[in-house]
């Protein structure tokens, strides 16, 4: 039978193990497989010889050509390179590894160490021709190869495209040939011009370990960016917007919090009009004991307050509601604050540490200076400690910067209740204009304060009506003994005080003190919070002027600063004291 769709191999496993499970042979007999598949395991066993001798063979002709292991297994990394390329190829068309495919790699492993002898050949030329500096042959050289490293790719990707989209006689075998081809090569072209590169100027024996940082860090994150185990074990970190960020604040659990206590607010009031508990009695009266003969009465009980203290609760647990419910504004808004203020705070740490390496990088750069001069006899040692000194201190400025960036990543995770990395765009920020506020646009806190108020005023009347009379009452029913014949009855009671009035009195006294008191509060929140915004438009303005300076001068003229402090020093004209006071 043909198999179409999938791979050989995978279709005649399934066959054996279900063939194994539902039919039992007789002794002696068993299943063989042929065609294709029989070939594949015949050239697959083939390609376990021939693959790695191929692999052994290109390195050998590497070291023959360049008499250098350590340059032999650099351009040697450009197959691993080249391979990723393929494999993605292949998923991403849908195909199975076959053995055409398998050809194609070998083919392509050829093409790919191609380009990589070409940039260390350069390399190699123009350490020759006296340009030391290992970054530098590198910047000039793969400016100088940039051409022939495409074209030769290029030409082999080309060349193979007719392949990859034929559909007639003999396509299954082009097919993953030619797209393992093309995918490998345009993977292996990208990361030949950046990661070969940079791994040249880590192994380059003219370059001292703590001159390397850049370009470990940046070889480091391309390798581990490629690499599927790294890719599954480090979560990715999403980039938001603030009005995103702010969207997603509506997770905070303190609104599920405020939530409850509307929840308890709204339930509360149906308990204002709560009577006490309906009492239930039995009394026996007997007139004389000797005559046997008593009367027996069974009866309910019920308390009732002054109707009034009723409709001064509901009023009460009224006002506590309005109180959660504007509490809501309030948390809205300090939510919506603090999440600016944490994203805005995030953006600002992601800034400082691009201003931080880049002035690390100029600091390296004006090391080899400091170096060479000391070498040369032009300056004392001290120059060269000094920025040895100043790049550490970056190096240890930047560490400290990542570790404020992650404690205010967790801060917002935190306020947006989720488990996701985040982190602000890192597009410049807009300027935001200042909000003109209104004489009637209430502050929240001045809205809870006010509720305050409401609730002691309410308190007040809960306090004077229960320094009203209560009353109660009793129905009841009762039968002579040796009578046949029960009547019923009910009495009604009413309740004074007429002790303790003084004590009442103080009562409604400390209710009236609270809600002077909490007046007086709201007028110093209105005070303080109206001095407060007079105070943030004149810090507003302030900053609006300083910005305003380094967007017209103070940015330009830092460039200048720059360029005209490193070129004095690398002249001689300033020492690098100077020179650190100028960046």
């Amino acid at each position: 039978f043909n198999v179409t769709g999938r791979d050989v191999a995978s279709v005649v496993k399934e066959a054996q193990q279900k063939m194994n499970e539902k039919i039992k042979l007789p002794a002696g007999y068993y299943y063989t497989y042929g065609g294709t598949f029989e070939n594949l395991q015949k050239a697959s066993a083939r390609l376990m010889i021939v693959v790695p001798l191929a692999l052994l063979l290109i390195f050998f002709l590497l070291y023959l050509a360049f008499r250098s292991l350590k340059e032999a297994t650099l351009i040697f990394t450009a197959i691993p390179m080249s391979a990723i390329g393929g494999v993605f190829a292949l998923l991403l068309r849908g195909m199975p590894f076959s053995i055409s495919a398998g050809i194609g790699f070998i083919a392509l492993f050829g093409v790919a160490v191609l380009n990589g002898i070409v940039l260390i050949s350069t390399f190699n030329q123009l350490e020759k021709e006296g340009m030391k500096d290992a970054m530098q042959r590198v910047l000039e050289g793969t400016k100088m190869r940039l051409r022939p490293v495409i074209m030769t790719a290029s030409v082999a990707a080309l060349g193979f495209i007719p392949m990859a989209l034929s559909m007639g006689a003999g396509a299954e075998v082009q097919k993953p040939l030619a797209t393992v081809v093309i995918g490998g090569l345009l993977s292996s072209t990208f990361l030949t011009l950046i990661v070969l590169p940079l791994l040249y100027i880590i192994f380059s024996s003219k370059r001292k370990p703590n001159m390397k940082p850049v370009s470990i860090i940046i070889a480091g994150i391309f390798l581990l960016g490629l690499s599927n185990k790294s890719n599954a074990q480090q979560p990715a970190v999403k980039r938001i917007a603030i009005d995103e960020a702010i969207s997603m604040a509506k997770n905070n659990l303190l609104y599920e919090v405020n939530n409850q206590q509307i929840n308890k607010g709204k339930i509360q009031i149906k308990t204002a009009t709560t009577l006490p508990k309906t009492g239930v009695f039995a009394e026996n009266e007997d007139f004389r004991p000797s005559d046997n003969k008593g009367i027996l009465k069974i009866g309910v009980s019920q308390n009732i307050a002054w109707p009034g203290l009723y409709k001064a609760q509901k009023n009460l647990y009224n006002e506590q509601l309005k109180y959660y419910q504007a509490n809501t504004a309030a948390l809205d808004a300090d939510i919506k604050r603090d999440v600016r203020i944490v994203y805005y705070q995030l953006w600002y740490l992601q800034d400082k540490q691009k201003l931080f390496h880049r002035l690390d990088s100029i600091y390296q750069s004006l090391n080899e200076a400091a170096r060479l001069k000391v070498k040369t006899g032009d300056s004392p040692g001290l120059d060269s400690i000094a920025a040895n000194v100043r790049m550490m201190e970056l190096q240890s400025l930047l560490q400290q910067l990542s570790n404020d960036v992650q404690i205010q990543q967790q801060s917002l995770m935190q306020l947006l209740n989720t488990t996701d990395a985040l982190l602000p765009l890192v597009s410049p920020l807009e300027k935001l204009s200042m909000p003109v506020v209104s004489a009637d646009n209430t502050h929240p806190l001045l809205v809870l304060q006010s509720s305050n108020i409401n609730i002691a005023n309410a308190g007040i009347g809960v306090v004077r009506n229960e320094n009203k009379p209560e009353f109660s009452g009793r129905f009841f029913t009762q039968r002579l003994w040796g009578a046949n014949d029960p009547f019923t009855g009910f009495s009604v009671a009413a309740s004074f005080p007429l002790f303790g009035t003084t004590a009442y009195r103080n009562k409604v006294k400390v209710a009236q003190a609270d809600m002077a008191v909490q007046q007086k509060q709201y007028n110093y929140d209105r005070q303080f919070l109206n001095n407060h915004q007079l105070q943030m438009q004149q810090e507003v303005n302030k900053n609006k002027n300083m910005l305003s300076f380094y967007e017209t001068t103070g940015l330009k003229q830092a460039e200048e600063i720059i360029k005209a402090a490193s070129l004095a020093y690398r002249a001689g004209e300033i020492s690098f004291a100077e020179l650190s006071q100028y960046l």
